[in-house]
C-alpha cells in the first residue's frame, strides 16, 4: 500500500492484518496511518536504552545504548504522536522498569510523556516475582537486591475526561461482611500494586527477537479496566502481546514495529491462547482454608505415610512450618513431626 514520505515521494508501505489487528513495520515516531482524535486506549513498554536485544530478520539491530538525552527525545516524539491520535478520553499504561545501573531513568521516561502533554495519574506497581515465584531481574550480587517490580505508569489525555472501572479487574472482600455494605457484589477495587507473573516466553530452541516482552496478563488488565475502550494502540508492539491481547478481547488493535520478528508477531496474534485470569486467592482466605482444613482433619485418625524422597520431607517440613505458624498444632502437626523425626534417625550423617 502506497504512502508518502516528508518528501512526498510514494513509497511502499509494510504492513500485516489479522482480524481486527493491524501492524505496520515503521518506527511510530510517524503514525500518518492513524487519525486524530481516534484512540482509546495506548499499552506499550518502550526500549529501556540499557543495551537489550531489539532484532529483526534482516538483522538490523535497534541501537538500544542511546545518549540519555537522545533516548529521551525520541520517546517524547512517540509520545507526541500518541496524544494527536488519541481521543480525549484516552488513556496511556506506560511500563518500564530501572536497571540496577540505572535507577530513576523511569522517572525521566515517565516525565518525558509529561512533556508530551500527557496528564500523569498515577504509578501503578506490577509484581513480576513474589515469595521465589516468577520472573526477577538480578542486581548485582551482595551490593542490591533483585528487582522484582516495575512501574506501570498511567496517563490521561485530559484529566477531566476519562473513566476507569477498577472493579472490572478487582478482587474479593476478605471480609464477607463488606458485601452488602459498599455493594451487592463480592468485588473490591484490587488498588495500583498488580501481581502478574511473567509466562514462559523462550526455550533451548525458541528466540524472541525482542529481550523483553510482558506478559499476557498487563495488557489484558489493562483493556478490562478502561469501559468502551474499543481501540488499541501499541506504538512499541515487539512480539506482538499487547494486540494478542486486544485480539482475545475482540476489540481493535493497532501496532509499530521498526524491527520486527514478523513470524514471531503473527504466531503471537494468531495462536493466542484462550487467557482466563486465576481468581486471586487472598492471604486471609489461606489462612481461613487451611485451618478449616486442619479441623475437619483433627476430627479422624491422622496417619502419614512414610517419606521415602526428599521432595516429599521438603514438603512435609514446609507444610509443618506453616501449621506451626498458624498455631494448629494438633494431631496433624504431631503426626507429620513424626515422620520428619524418623527420617533424621535414618538418614545418614553428614
Amino acid at each position: 500500500m502506497p504512502t508518502r514520505n516528508n518528501n512526498g515521494q510514494s513509497v511502499e508501505r509494510e504492513e500485516i492484518e489479522i482480524d481486527n489487528q493491524k501492524i505496520f513495520f515503521k518506527s511510530s515516531e510517524q503514525m500518518d496511518e492513524i487519525p486524530d482524535d481516534f484512540i482509546d486506549l495506548i499499552i506499550t513498554s518502550p526500549p529501556y536504552n540499557r543495551g537489550k536485544n531489539y532484532s529483526a530478520d534482516d538483522n538490523q539491530f535497534y541501537n538500544d545504548n542511546m545518549p540519555e538525552e537522545d533516548y529521551l527525545s525520541f520517546l517524547t516524539a512517540v509520545w507526541k504522536e500518541c496524544f494527536r491520535v488519541s481521543k480525549e478520553k484516552a488513556l496511556f499504561f506506560l511500563n518500564i522498569g530501572d536497571s540496577a545501573q540505572d535507577q530513576g531513568i523511569s522517572e525521566k521516561v515517565a516525565q518525558s510523556a509529561v512533556n508530551a502533554g500527557w496528564h500523569r495519574v498515577q504509578d501503578i506497581i506490577w509484581i513480576k516475582s513474589i515469595y521465589g515465584k516468577g520472573h526477577y531481574t538480578p542486581s548485582g550480587g551482595n551490593r542490591r537486591f533483585n528487582n522484582i517490580w516495575e512501574h506501570v505508569y498511567m496517563f490521561a489525555k485530559n484529566a477531566r475526561a476519562y473513566k476507569l472501572n477498577p472493579k472490572a479487574i478487582g478482587i474479593p472482600y476478605a471480609d464477607k461482611s463488606n458485601v452488602g455494605r459498599y455493594g451487592e457484589v463480592d468485588m473490591r477495587d484490587a488498588g495500583n500494586v498488580w501481581h502478574i507473573c511473567y509466562e514462559k516466553t523462550t526455550g533451548a530452541s525458541v528466540k524472541k527477537g525482542h529481550d523483553a516482552p510482558f506478559p499476557l496478563g498487563l495488557p489484558y488488565r489493562c483493556i478490562k479496566c478502561v469501559p468502551g475502550a474499543t481501540r488499541i494502540l501499541d506504538p512499541f508492539l515487539g512480539t506482538g502481546t499487547t494486540l494478542a491481547a486486544t485480539r482475545l478481547l475482540g476489540v481493535e488493535g493497532y501496532g509499530y514495529e521498526k524491527y520486527p520478528r514478523k513470524e514471531i508477531i503473527t504466531q503471537t496474534i494468531e495462536k493466542v491462547p484462550i487467557y482466563v485470569p486465576k481468581p486471586p486467592i487472598l492471604l486471609p482466605h489461606y489462612d481461613h482454608s487451611i485451618k478449616t482444613l486442619v479441623e475437619l482433619i483433627e476430627t479422624s485418625e491422622v496417619d502419614i505415610d512414610p517419606i521415602k524422597s526428599k521432595k516429599k520431607l521438603n514438603q512435609l517440613k514446609i507444610l509443618s512450618n506453616t501449621l506451626e505458624t498458624l498455631k494448629l498444632t494438633g494431631k496433624l502437626y504431631s503426626s507429620i513431626q513424626t515422620r520428619i523425626n524418623q527420617q533424621k534417625k535414618t538418614s545418614p550423617k553428614d
